[in-house]
């Protein structure tokens, strides 16, 4: 992933005004998260995050399209695709909340913009951002916990 250098910030506020993660924050507190995190231009093919990384970042997806893999074994070096997550959605949310390695891999299907928020950022955040924050992790958790249930429930 690359540092995303040329993108206006009124662009990137625009952006994430669409993104039902952002809806619940003020304009100023959307930049205040925005000048405290950092925005990747991840390439077709390229890893956001690989399994086993340890490091606490949360990855919001901008633009773009991401497989979420898992390897078979540690004997087998192949990835199986488990999922996909899109536009407003995110990654890496149990590391950011556990503080330990990466459970999946993340790559890029397509040219993607990723928003990455680690734990240090955040620290230094207003309680009533980090709360609206939180919330809006454990909203997006609810959604893929419903959605994953709607999936097993198709299979039975």
């Amino acid at each position: 992933m690359f540092p995303l250098k040329n993108i206006s910030h009124l662009k990137l506020l625009e952006i994430v005004a669409r993104i039902d993660f952002f809806k619940s924050l003020s304009v100023a507190q959307r930049e205040l998260l925005l000048n405290s995190s950092t925005c990747y231009k991840c390439y077709k093919d390229k890893y956001v995050q690989q399994q086993d990384d340890l490091n606490c970042n949360f990855y919001i997806v901008l633009s773009g399209k991401i497989a979420i893999t898992k390897q078979n074994s540690a004997e087998h070096a192949t990835d199986k695709i488990v999922g996909y997550i899109c536009v407003g959605e995110f990654i890496g949310e149990s590391s950011f909340i556990n503080k330990h390695r990466k459970s999946a891999s993340a790559k890029a299907v397509e040219d993607s913009i990723i928003l990455c928020i680690d734990q240090d950022a955040l620290r230094g955040l207003p309680a009533v951002l980090k709360d609206k924050c939180k919330d809006a992790i454990i909203a997006g958790m609810a959604a893929r916990i419903i959605y994953l249930t709607e999936q097993i429930q198709q299979l039975s």
